[in-house]
């Protein structure tokens, strides 16, 4: 692999990773990986190897369970040299092999280059919360977090893909494996690229099977087993080395995890974007009284039409793939004021089709909840009581949205 050709594609998404870059070049084998630095800034430099310098990984994402792995690793002799999740990437694959993709509880993508198989491994997380793209062709693959670096590898301009694109026109995003590029694809949730003496493979890793509860808990037992479960979730996303801070709406998700947070610690960052009162839908004052009831250090991003407009072409040169979502908009107004005082930000993500949050849901699963109250309505108000937590916002009140929480990481 040239050299050249390697910082080229790193270059191309520094503004991922403005804290650090780095990287192996060994014969075929190039990797290169641009840092944003938030658990062990001084040590968690990549591409990372073992002692032997026998495994090798670049790996985006965090691993929130990293700590009961490393304990587990170091029962079995593995010495550590950081205090990095990505090291745990790395013995635990010695161990395990790429069954460790199935101990991790996170999000990444990520790379495993073994050099004494040859074996070059290259995994999307379970719920394809970190991306993957990809293309083969002529006997080479060339990956990256975003398009652009596997564009930077490429000879000649991209190309639509006609049949992508007929896809975003149907359902408004582009599904994995399929990008608008032609020959260029990404990694489905949950799946697994192997390159081996001359040969690749793709495969899915993620292997879980849901199974019922047996005996079937109570509604008391569910609902207080939620609750322990969001509080454990919370605890593990508040593990970093950087200011951290949450992206507070108006609504019960992210109210419910900044309650949670003031378990852990207080005084904490939330920021709200929104286009004021004279939007039926606007949050900014039930977001401020959420934050006014938790005390928390409250920022509101308040968007006008001029300022939405003349954002739009910087916005769209930010993303990889069309989007057919307003929403990326003031998404990116409140992480770049978030940016300016944290490096990492909560955030409740996915709650909607977890617990029947739009009646869209609600529709579908009526029929399974006595006199219509859908899990999601049950499951924040017992949330909320079991906690200790009545107090709720108005908007709260109101749209009785549910609950769930993600992490991200805010770059430069």
């Amino acid at each position: 692999m040239e050299p050249c050709v390697i910082k080229k594609m790193t270059k191309s998404i520094a503004h991922r990773g403005p804290d650090d870059e780095g990287y192996h070049i060994a014969g075929p084998l190039g990797l290169g990986f641009r840092r944003l630095s938030i658990i062990d800034l001084a040590l968690g430099h990549q591409p990372m190897s073992d002692a032997e310098k026998s495994v090798w990984v670049v790996f985006n994402g965090e691993i929130y369970n990293f700590l009961e792995l490393k304990r587990e690793l170091e029962g079995f002799g593995h010495v550590f040299r950081t205090h990095c999740d990505t090291e745990v990437i790395l013995h635990g694959y010695k161990q395990w092999g790429v069954e460790i993709l199935n101990r991790l509880n996170g999000m990444f993508g990520l790379a495993i280059w073994d050099t004494r198989n040859e074996r070059l491994v290259i995994a999307r997380d379970a719920f394809g919360i970190k991306l993957i793209y990809y293309k083969i062709d002529g006997g080479r693959v060339h990956f990256g977090s975003e398009i652009r670096p596997v564009l930077a590898a490429t000879a000649g301009g991209p190309e639509v893909d006609p049949d992508s694109l007929n896809l975003f026109l149907r359902y408004r995003y582009t599904p994995s494996p399929y990008t608008v590029f032609k020959g260029i694809r990404k990694l489905a949730a949950g799946t697994m690229l192997t390159f081996e003496k001359g040969t690749y493979s793709l495969r899915r890793w993620y292997r879980y099977k849901p199974a019922p509860f047996s005996p079937m808990k109570s509604p008391g037992e569910a609902r207080e087993e939620l609750a322990e479960l969001y509080k454990q979730s919370v605890k593990r996303h508040l593990l970093s080395d950087v200011p951290l801070g949450l992206l507070l709406s108006g609504g019960v998700d992210s109210g419910m995890l900044l309650a949670l947070m003031n378990l852990y610690g207080n005084s904490w960052r939330t920021y709200t974007v929104g286009y004021g009162s004279s939007f039926a839908d606007d949050e900014l004052t039930d977001a401020e009284e959420t934050a006014a009831m938790f005390s928390s250090q409250h920022t509101s991003v308040r968007l006008d039409r001029k300022t939405f407009e003349g954002a739009l072409p910087q916005i769209v040169s930010c993303l990889e793939e069309p989007i057919a979502s307003s929403s990326i908009v003031p998404m990116y107004f409140v992480c770049q004021r978030a940016r300016q005082d944290v490096k990492v930000a909560l955030m409740g993500q996915g709650p909607d089709e977890l617990f029947g949050g739009y009646g869209r849901y609600r529709s579908a699963m009526r029929p399974w909840w006595a006199g219509g109250r859908t899990p999601r309505a049950r499951g924040v108000k017992s949330a909320y009581r079991s906690n200790g937590l009545s107090q709720t916002s108005r908007c709260a009140k109101r749209r009785k949205r549910s609950i769930s929480v993600s992490r991200t990481s805010i770059a430069s």
